[in-house]
């Protein structure tokens, strides 16, 4: 595989410095970087090496800033900059959020409250609606592309991240890459798997049901392959919401079901009609935090607290470690790549989700066994260093094929301990 043309450390059109990568797929990487000239914290994604020269590929990433921008919403993630340069290709500079992808949620919850799951509905519709009145139809509403934020008021909100696959109504061009497979199965519309070429805003409305239907359940309408998922769509009934879930009040199954209807005449007609009737719903706030966040109030420096450093530095004997360290350390949302290393010299690779100076909740690509020792590899908060860290693992947990676990920090060093003390702090951490 190709070396990308950039790391840690390099500036991006002279005014990105990037600090520490957050997360990679097939075609893209994001990196929290630092404008050089402002100080301020962004999100820059490049393409990968591999599609580094790839025509199409370079076109959708472009374009994917040009919908953000055109929708223009604060549900959405605010476009700061773009441009293209010759030794890395195209970037796009972001809003730098601090959160979690609903995603990363699921996999160790399952499932959410019904008035989280209201709430993210609602927000999700108004954000689309805002995007259809526009001419952006997303096409690829999943978890995966939902982020959990927190605003400047310390309200929690659901922004849109991703427009990789957008239809623009300004932007006639079509952009399809040879042997890719554009959005993920369990969350298209039938119409939008079979390929047809009016699929409108409804397509978005069956999208956001199947969203909703998996926070309810713990489980996607249908699974599967293509195939497979376009046929038990087409002939199998939608397994009942409150067989998984008899918390969730027969009104709101409704509302999702008819979100879910094959035909789209069925459906909502618009977002604007879906967020109504998720906004007449009579559903009591449990005061529940997604993130595990206070509201944010401002700390300096002078203030924090001393770091307590209480586990063994590297090569020392560990003190042992109490079995609920991890409700014992505030902790709070971090997103980056993690690797942890077997003893068998096996390395998997995944993310966190949240961090404290006792561990990690990291979602990996493959099982990890439970009570085992690794180590741990990822980039520290604030300064980007990679570190690694003895750990051990205390649970594992498979939600649909995703494999989210608990890592207990064994040994670190105090300024591994200072680092992710103040992150947390910051962050208003409980």
């Amino acid at each position: 595989m190709a070396a990308e043309p950039y790391n840690v450390g390099t500036v991006i059109d002279r005014r990105y410095r990037l600090k520490r990568e957050i997360a990679r797929g097939a075609a893209g990487v994001v990196y929290e970087a630092e404008h050089i000239y402002t100080g301020r914290a962004v999100a820059l994604k490049l393409l990968t090496a591999a599609h580094l020269n790839v025509e199409e590929t370079r076109l959708r990433l472009l374009r994917e800033a040009a919908a953000m921008a055109t929708v223009r919403h604060p549900g959405v993630a605010q476009i700061l900059d773009a441009g293209e340069i010759e030794t890395v290709g195209p970037y796009v500079a972001m809003e730098l959020l601090e959160g979690r992808t609903l995603q990363g949620i699921l996999a160790v919850r399952q499932r959410i409250g019904v008035h989280e799951t209201v709430q993210i509905g609602r927000q999700i519709c108004e954000t689309l609606a805002a995007a259809h009145a526009r001419g952006v139809i997303h096409r690829d509403i999943k978890p995966s592309n939902l982020f959990v934020a927190r605003d400047d008021t310390g309200r929690e909100v659901t922004k849109i991240i991703d427009f990789g696959i957008a239809k623009v109504k300004a932007d006639q061009r079509k952009l399809t890459l040879h042997g890719a497979v554009l959005g993920t199965p369990e969350y298209m519309a039938p119409e939008q798997m079979m390929g047809q070429s009016d699929v409108d805003a409804r397509a978005d409305v069956y999208s956001v049901g199947a969203t909703l239907y998996e926070c309810l359940s713990g489980q996607v309408p249908f699974d599967g392959n293509y195939a497979e998922v376009l046929l038990k769509s087409a002939t199998q009934p939608l397994a009942s919401i409150r067989a998984k879930n008899p918390t969730v009040p027969a009104e709101l199954v409704a509302l999702v079901e008819k979100a879910l209807a094959r035909d789209p005449a069925d459906r909502y007609p618009t977002m604007t009609a879906f967020a109504e009737a998720l906004v007449q719903l009579q559903i009591p706030d449990t005061g529940a935090s997604l993130l595990g966040l206070r509201p944010p109030r401002p700390i300096s420096r002078v203030n924090l607290p001393a770091a307590k450093p209480q586990l063994a530095v590297i090569g020392a004997q560990p003190p042992a470690l109490p079995v609920d360290q991890r409700r014992r350390f505030g902790r709070a949302p971090y997103v980056t790549p993690v690797r942890i290393m077997r003893p068998s010299g096996k390395v998997i690779e995944g993310r966190s989700e949240d961090v404290s100076v006792g561990g990690l909740l990291a979602v990996i690509g493959s099982p990890c066994e439970a009570e085992e020792q690794v180590k741990v590899r990822f980039a520290l908060p604030g300064t980007g260093k990679l570190v690694d860290i003895a750990a051990r693992t205390k649970w594992a947990r498979n939600t649909r094929g995703t494999e989210a676990v608990g890592l207990e920090f064994i040994q670190v060093t105090p300024e591994i301990h200072a680092a992710i003390e103040e992150y947390v702090i910051s962050m208003g951490g409980l």
